[in-house]
């Protein structure tokens, strides 16, 4: 039987001879290879034979395009992963869980940051390119932070014109988390249990936002502190604690902190000195999981609160007193209530001297409140708004100008708001009509600042609230416009005179309009000019540019000139040389404005002065009798409420010679030489991200500009880290997929 054959022909022993002939031509050519290269180790020969056994290469089994393919998906692996990485930045899980900050944390997008030695970070204030950051306050202070490399190292807040005034502030059981630059925000996390911490550094503010992610989180925070020898003491005020100079002054600021949840309810805490330990309480009742926090460090050129509807009077020591107003709002750009989200109890005063604010007695919260001067310098708080919805009051208190406590005053007959009030030439205060939420008053109350009583006197014809209040030059006291509810649900046009020795009433002529939201300054030729405001609650037919006059001796109305501009929440004051200013107010309901007017009663006419720094409305407007200066304080805008002080020397008050072809509205010059003293506030705006100024538009950054690090500070500058673009990466993987074919080829 013949062996089995393959289909080729040839048997077993044929096919095993010409393999073993192949496997020996293979050994002889790879033995020609090895005498061309240079000698290899056995060792190496092993570890080669090893690794082509375990697994051929990629490029091998799968070619040029498998190799470009695995590269690409590599690069495109890594730029999802850094979007991932993004998610776990601290300042964009604060963005997520609460929207509205990112509005306060575009301000400092282009912030930059000197690193010292010890890898402490210093901002660059040069570098913010925001038009709403102001590089000093209305004093022209600023601030000059620092922050450790290491969360449980010292903080530092000092006053950028004197290095020596400072406080360092060192955590209590704080952790040693590191510090990162995340979009200009100075961030710790990790910085105690279950809580992180982020810093927004702008020149006038240092706000603190604690993130408190669960209920882990402690609700206490104390920080060891340690002074400058500029430094004379630590003040509790309130519920602030201010750092006060060797003169006395107020000189940084610790506000009183607040925490809030996603939903937007906000709950106050406390701040207090515990020997020289800086103790913040944070109040969590009501609110739900994760919270933020809101405590910030700020200089006192400003006041402590934005605020409107407040009211601010001068005192007997030329300081100004301010008192109440919504806080942490926006305007509703017409007569409604605004969005107020929280009511001022913390008064404030104003020291003209250094151009500082330092907190006074606390009263309570109050906005649309009556605060009359009275002959001994004291001031008498009646009636208003104790909560954002408008709860009433029909309290009263006084403000002791010799020892500056408020003290508890007799209640009025009926809780009331928006109350036309005015000292008598008797001294007595006039305190008539008022508003609800629902309704309007015509009762009249009369304060007694001898007896400290309250009596009842005559009721007004027609019920109102928001009214404006004039005394005539026989003393009797005009009472024009208003609302029939605080919300001005209605706004009437009745004028009513009031005869306090009669204890009368009589109903005059109409004005031509309805009106409310107006302003009215009595004339000394016994004439009153009334001007401005809104006829409808939502000034559906745009604010009025016409005034009138109240001529006393017709008891009726007759035109007068036209303002400029159109105004509602204007304010006006009459100066020493008997002129009107006319300040500011929203010519619609979605823009404020800058300019000013002043109405001379020699030309019977209105000519544009002087533009304020900031845009506001429903501000608190006064003249200081003896600094001879006008004061505009507060104030709000549809954007954001106002902390700014601007004053105005009366003797700089004067239409340019120009006027009477002079455009209100255009953009005139805004530096008005001496005639406003604002402490060089840069632009129209100011940084609105601390705590007060709530939900805000903001304008988009200009472009980001790279600006070196300060001569001479032998530092260098952080900024956020650079993420690579996926085209790059796509490149450089394409780039290594060729290299590798091309060296398959040479082998």
């Amino acid at each position: 039987m013949h062996p089995k054959r393959t289909r080729h022909g040839l048997d077993r022993a044929g096919v095993e001879m010409i393999v073993r002939s192949r496997r020996i031509s293979t050994r002889e050519q790879g033995a020609k290879k090895e005498r061309g290269r240079s000698p290899v180790t056995d060792k190496q020969r092993c570890y080669r034979g090893e690794r082509r056994a375990r697994s051929p290469s990629f490029l091998r089994r799968h070619g040029l395009v498998g190799s470009i393919l695995l590269l690409c998906t590599v690069g495109l692996l890594t730029v999802l992963s850094s979007a991932l990485r993004a998610d776990d930045l601290v300042s964009a899980r604060v963005v997520a869980l609460f929207p509205r900050v990112e509005h306060w944390f575009r301000i400092v997008d282009t912030l930059r940051f000197a690193v010292d030695a010890d890898g402490a970070r210093a901002p660059v204030f040069q570098s913010l390119t925001h038009p709403r950051v102001r590089h000093a306050d209305g004093a022209g202070h600023s601030l000059a932070p620092r922050f450790a490399s290491h969360f449980d190292g010292t903080q530092r807040v000092a006053a950028a014109e004197d290095p020596e005034l400072y406080v360092d502030l060192t955590p209590v059981d704080g952790a040693h988390a590191p510090v990162r630059v995340e979009r200009g925000l100075v961030v710790y996390a990790d910085a105690f249990r279950s809580t992180d911490i982020i810093f927004k550094a702008t020149p006038t503010h240092v706000d603190e936002y604690l993130l408190l992610r669960d209920r882990r989180a402690p609700l206490r925070f104390r920080y060891r502190t340690r002074v400058g020898s500029h430094v004379a003491m630590l003040v509790q005020a309130g519920n602030a604690i201010e750092v006060r100079d060797a003169q006395g002054a107020a000189r940084l600021r610790a506000s009183q902190p607040f925490a809030m949840d996603r939903s937007g309810k906000r709950v106050d805490g406390t701040i207090r000195l515990d020997g020289d330990d800086i103790v913040v309480d944070i109040n969590v009742r009501g609110l739900r999981w994760p919270i933020l926090v809101d405590p910030d460090w700020m200089s006192t050129g400003d006041m402590a609160f934005g605020r409107f509807y407040h009211a601010q009077n001068e005192l007997p020591n030329e300081r100004v007193l301010v008192t109440g107003g919504c806080s942490a709002s926006v305007c509703s750009g017409d007569l409604t209530i605004p969005a107020c989200r929280s009511v001022v109890a913390s008064s404030e005063l104003l020291d003209l001297d250094t151009r500082t604010f330092s907190r006074a007695a606390d009263t309570t919260p109050r906005y649309f409140h009556s605060a009359v001067s009275l002959a001994t310098g004291d001031v008498l708080l009646a009636g208003g708004c104790t909560s954002p919805e408008c709860s009433v009051t029909q309290t009263t208190e006084r403000y002791g100008a010799g020892d500056g406590v408020f003290s508890s005053g007799p209640d009025l007959a009926e809780a009331r708001a928006g109350i036309a009030s005015i000292r008598l030439s008797s001294g007595r205060v006039l305190l008539a009509g008022g508003a609800t939420m629902t309704s309007a008053s015509n009762r009249v109350e009369i304060y007694d600042p001898i007896s400290r009583l309250i009596s009842t006197a005559s009721p007004m014809n027609v019920a109102r609230g928001r009214a404006t209040v004039t005394e005539l030059a026989d003393g009797r006291i005009l009472v024009a416009g208003g609302c029939t509810t605080i919300a001005c649900d209605t706004v009437v046009a009745d004028a009513e005179v009031f005869d306090p020795t009669l204890d009368t009433w009589e109903h005059v002529a109409s004005m031509s309009v309805p009106r409310a939201g107006h302003f009215a300054s009595a004339l000394t030729d016994g004439r009153v000019l009334i001007g401005g405001g809104c006829s409808t609650p939502h000034c559906t037919d745009g604010p009025h540019m016409t005034t009138e006059f109240f001529v006393v001796a017709e008891s009726r109305f007759v035109p007068g000139p036209d303002l400029h501009a159109p105004r509602f929440g204007a304010q006006s004051v009459v100066l020493p040389d008997l002129s009107v200013m006319v300040s500011q107010g929203c010519d619609s309901p979605s823009h404020c404005d800058l300019s000013n007017e002043l109405f001379t009663p020699s030309t019977g006419s209105f000519a544009p002065i002087s533009n304020a720094v900031t845009s506001r409305a429903f501000h608190s407007l006064l003249l200081h009798t003896r600094r001879h200066v006008v004061i505009a304080n507060g104030g709000c805008q549809p954007a954001t409420c106002s902390w700014w002080v601007e004053t105005y020397d009366v003797a700089s008050l004067h239409p340019p010679i120009d006027a009477g072809v002079a455009d209100a509205g255009s953009d005139a010059d805004t530096d008005a030489g001496a005639a406003i003293d604002a402490g060089y506030v840069d632009a129209a705006l100011a940084d609105s991200a601390i705590p007060d100024a709530g939900p805000v538009h903001v304008l988009e950054p200009h472009p980001h500009r790279a600006l070196p690090p300060p001569s001479g500070c032998d530092c260098r500058v952080a900024h956020s880290a650079r993420r690579w673009p996926t085209a790059w990466l796509v490149f450089t993987g394409m780039a290594a997929a060729l290299a590798m074919a091309r060296r398959k080829r040479r082998r």
